[in-house]
């Protein structure tokens, strides 16, 4: 679910955006040499559960599994940020992109 369908559903979402570029924790890309993208998440102010993710780079392919299979379990977007990933991995991101979310 983008921003936009979460808001026009009634729900307040927060939203948690990073550039690929400026992740520190994520050293995938830069090791394969393409640092382009972003990570977006878009999650319910009141339940915390994840509404939907944008995510554009190196091995999104694989990263948004992830993030539908915590989607599809109800997952807090907590729950997902306090995971540990394996390094070096474009998974390592989602700790950091969700740490915005306080």
């Amino acid at each position: 679910m983008s921003e936009e369908q979460a808001e026009q559903q009634g729900l307040q979402v927060r939203i948690a955006v990073k550039k690929v570029s400026e992740i520190a924790a994520m050293p995938r890309p830069k090791i394969v040499g393409d640092p382009r993208g972003i990570i977006k998440f878009v999650v319910d102010a009141r339940s915390e559960k994840i509404l939907g993710a944008a995510l554009m780079h190196v091995d999104s392919q694989e990263v948004v599994n992830l993030v539908a299979l915590a989607m599809r379990q109800r997952m807090s977007a907590a729950e997902l940020r306090d995971q540990i990933f394996t390094h070096p991995s474009s998974t390592e991101a989602l700790n950091e992109v969700l740490a915005q979310l306080g």
